[in-house]
């Protein structure tokens, strides 16, 4: 077990919760919560000048952007790698992250402020759900769940899946959308596998306690 380490952020994030993934596949001990003071208070910024979450405090060391922590942390914590040693392997996840963080996430974060919007722009709606359509078509095609996301471990990949299809399921309630897996038989595979798994299912048992005690 590794010293512990703090985050900042709530699991109800999609940048926070594939990081808490990383930690419990990793066995990394770790503490979460809100900066006490806001995001924007004077204490926090100054350990992340953006004021934004996640960001991590291990030991002296801060580290922000939800990518580059987990990268570090897969570095300094060898045991049980997320990112795979291989060129081929590490490049496969890697790529994989990238299109579940670009074409994904990047969508849903404008479907979701629509959602909040009380006069949401229907334009806006359709034209992302097209390009979020692309993204999922996109990764449909190329994803290989034997089991996993890119082989038969768990790896950084799966963490980006677990946190885009948490919101992706999010948003479609809130906007009452068709579900946009139910065409997708491979990812659908993967994500029923992937919430078999132990530390999915504590983590999809934060987030709605979070969200019941908001």
């Amino acid at each position: 077990m590794s010293k512990k380490i703090i985050i900042y952020g709530a699991i109800t994030s999609p940048y926070v919760n594939r990081l808490v993934l990383g930690c419990k596949r990793k066995k990394i001990d770790y503490d979460i919560s809100m900066p006490k003071d806001g995001l924007k208070s004077e204490e926090f910024l100054k350990i992340n000048p953006l004021g934004k979450i996640p960001t991590v405090k291990d030991g002296k060391k801060v580290i922000f952007e939800s990518g580059v922590i987990l990268e570090y942390l897969d570095s300094k914590y060898p045991s049980k790698r997320l990112i795979p040693q291989s060129i081929n392997g590490a490049t496969e996840v890697r790529l994989l992250s990238a299109m579940w963080e670009n074409y994904v996430v990047s969508m849903l974060i404008r479907l979701f402020v629509q959602a909040i919007n009380p006069n949401p722009d229907k334009k806006i709606i359709s034209d992302t759900i097209d390009k979020l359509n692309s993204g999922l078509d996109a990764i449909e095609v190329h994803i290989y769940p034997k089991p996993f996301s890119a082989g038969k471990t768990f790896t950084l990949a799966d963490c980006y899946a677990v946190s885009a299809i948490t919101f992706l399921e999010r948003v479609e309630t809130m906007l009452k959308l068709t579900s946009f897996l139910k065409e997708r038989k491979k990812i659908t595979a993967l994500w029923k596998k992937l919430k078999k798994e132990k530390i999915v299912k504590e983590v999809l048992k934060d987030i709605k306690e979070f969200r019941r005690t908001q």
